[in-house]
């Protein structure tokens, strides 16, 4: 067991503790302190998510704890948060034994788009702060998140150091100095929106290391998102996302150089992450990700792992807005039913209370005062009816009633005839109608309707069916849901255009089209902000001929022979795309580096070799020509 150890300042990574450790222990070599604090000398100095922790405990005694060191010192907590929770089980237990190797692939960052920082980094704020306080500075583990540019604490750029985070010793930690050289980031070319999203993210990443929460299944956080969408309207109320809306919003919010940045642009893909992240979680997505979409939704960790779900009216139970009801403005109801506002999209919620009173209101709930708020009034129930024939019964007068029933004159006229109630007051004819006359009131509604349909057909005979709808719209929709034959068959015939049957020479039509054809793909991404994929299709859309090119191929040899040659498969594209960046990037004189061109082409890691190669080619001809 150690005598001594330094105790951990605030928000310290372990690999700063241990790297103090082996300054003050006076030891010459690095393998010495990493046989004193794990027992062996193969151990290597990993600073985000270190293994051997168990070892570590044992040397250290009782003052430490597993969660203490892992939760508060190491970035488990950023990761573990949006983790399935086996994989957050396994990762711990991981960093806790010996098989630290899996760890990094495990949760997600070997393979992940959004990259670790390679160095260090610091603010200088904090380094004079610690010096005041401490007499020695460290590593902070929030500042070496990726996507911090900012210090949470001074709100002010972060600076990047020359300490690596492979070290060339792999055994060796190496301690924070207040003389450590460093960089500070460029962020001058940010406008006022995004440094203060920058500011946010820093903010958000501060809080989520302080988290200790965990998903209870493997799509709570992804539930959670699934409400928030469907209340601001970026999903229907069945759960399907509402792609389009979705991005435009998104984009709107966070600029595309914001997002480039952060290393997270959105594409409108099936396969691009901002769609992903809404599907059930078969992978994890990385935390900085999460933290966009949590600032978009306006949303935090509190509400994402809360154990009951929030829907657009808040939590079960509801309010009972039952003024006669014992339980009036209690929380006793549990019945609800959501449907979706034909006219808004808007959720409706139908509440129903045992007391028989039923109300909709059209959500989602923005405030408290919403919950206390009735749209209509669907059913009274017989609490209600009850107590309305109990104040009839005492004799009160209808203003009286009107007063402390809070409803107008009207409703309790119509109720009272309805109980049959004897009342001083003139009650309007209740008419109870038998089967045969609701028939013959529905046959007369239908035949007014039919009646106008044919009217406006007289008025209007140059309108088509879809014009004449636009005009009577409430006549077409119940003559359609009653008799869709009758409205089939008296209605306007959709004019056929008759074109003359002219004889194509279609040897000329072939070598017109040919010429059209080679112009188009001569100038193909001339002024274009990004390439697109030469096909068939696309060609046949820029030049208005897509029919043309689809059904009547076989009939243009000349010009199907010259599209299957320009034409290009998935391969040819990517290249064509790396060429389309680099050439982009070196007119512009912006820095060219592999991963760039990756993300500036849209491109995955798992491209064939051939486009690797040439990335890799590419690159490295501009580093040399350099």
């Amino acid at each position: 067991m150690m005598h001594w150890f330094p105790t951990p300042y605030p928000d310290e990574l372990l690999y700063s503790v241990l790297a103090r450790y082996h300054v003050w222990s006076g030891n010459t070599s690095p393998k010495m302190t990493v046989e004193e604090l794990f027992g062996k000398r193969t151990v290597r100095s990993v600073w985000d998510l270190p293994a051997n922790l168990n070892v570590l405990l044992s040397q250290l005694g009782s003052y430490w704890s597993d969660n203490q060191l892992i939760n508060h010192h190491t970035m488990y907590p950023y990761y573990s948060a949006f983790l399935l929770p086996k994989q957050a089980k396994q990762v711990k237990k991981s960093m806790l034994n010996t098989d630290g190797s899996t760890i990094h692939t495990r949760i997600g960052v070997a393979a992940s788009n959004v990259k670790v920082k390679t160095n260090l980094w610091v603010c200088s704020d904090c380094i004079k702060d610690d010096m005041d306080t401490y007499g020695e500075t460290y590593w902070r583990r929030v500042h070496q998140a990726p996507g911090v540019f900012i210090c949470p604490k001074h709100e002010t750029v972060l600076e990047e150091t020359n300490v690596s985070v492979k070290a060339q010793n792999q055994h060796e930690f190496v301690v924070a100095t207040p003389f450590v050289e460093r960089t500070k980031v460029d962020l001058k070319g940010l406008n006022r929106d995004e440094f203060e999203l920058l500011k946010k993210v820093s903010k958000a990443t501060k809080s989520l290391l302080n988290n200790t929460h965990l998903q209870k299944t493997d799509n709570t956080v992804r539930n959670k998102y699934l409400e928030l969408l469907k209340q601001n309207g970026y999903a229907s109320v069945n759960g399907f996302l509402k792609r389009e809306r979705l991005y435009q919003s998104f984009g709107s919010k966070f600029s595309e150089r914001s997002l480039e940045l952060l290393q997270s642009p959105v594409f409108f893909e099936e396969t691009d992450w901002l769609t992903m992240i809404f599907q059930k979680h078969r992978k994890s997505f990385h935390p900085l990700r999460h933290l966009l979409v949590m600032m978009f939704l306006e949303t935090d960790l509190d509400h994402l792992f809360d154990k009951k779900e929030h829907g657009p009216f808040g939590k079960v139970p509801w309010l009972c807005l039952n003024l006669a009801c014992p339980n009036y403005h209690k929380p006793v109801v549990t019945d609800l039913t959501i449907t979706r506002c034909y006219d808004t999209g808007k959720p409706v919620g139908t509440f129903r209370c045992d007391c028989g009173f039923v109300f909709s209101r059209r959500g989602p709930d923005q405030n408290k005062d919403d919950y206390f708020r009735i749209g209509t009034i669907k059913e009274y129930g017989h609490v209600w009816k009850e107590k309305l024939t109990e104040l009839v019964n005492d004799g009160y007068s209808l203003t009286e009633i009107k007063k402390e029933m809070q409803v107008d004159q009207a409703t309790i006229k119509k109720y009272a005839a309805e109980l049959e109630l004897k009342v001083p007051w003139k009650l309007p004819k209740v008419q109870m109608k038998n089967v045969n006359e609701l028939l013959e009131d529905f046959e007369a509604q239908l035949n007014e309707r039919k009646n106008k349909w044919v009217e406006l057909q007289v008025s209007f005979p140059e309108k088509s069916k879809t014009e004449l709808r636009k005009l009577a719209p409430d006549v077409y929709a119940f003559l359609y849901r009653n008799d869709c034959d009758w409205l089939n068959e008296f209605s306007p015939v959709k004019k056929r255009i008759q074109i003359p049957n002219k004889r194509v020479d279609w040897e000329k039509r072939d070598n017109e089209l040919l010429k059209q054809v080679k112009k188009v793909v001569q100038i193909w991404d001339k002024d274009a902000d990004k390439p697109k994929k030469i096909t068939t299709a696309s060609i046949g859309k820029k030049l208005n001929e897509l029919p043309l090119l689809q059904k009547k191929a076989d009939k243009l040899p000349k010009t199907m022979e010259y599209i299957d040659k320009v034409s290009e498969d998935t391969v040819a594209f990517q290249k064509r795309r790396v060429e389309f960046w680099f050439e982009k990037l070196k007119n512009e004189n912006e820095p060219i580096l592999e991963w760039q061109i990756y993300r500036k082409a849209g491109l995955r890691p798992t491209v064939s070799n051939e486009v690797k190669r040439l990335i890799t080619l590419r690159t490295t001809e501009y580093e040399t020509v350099r």
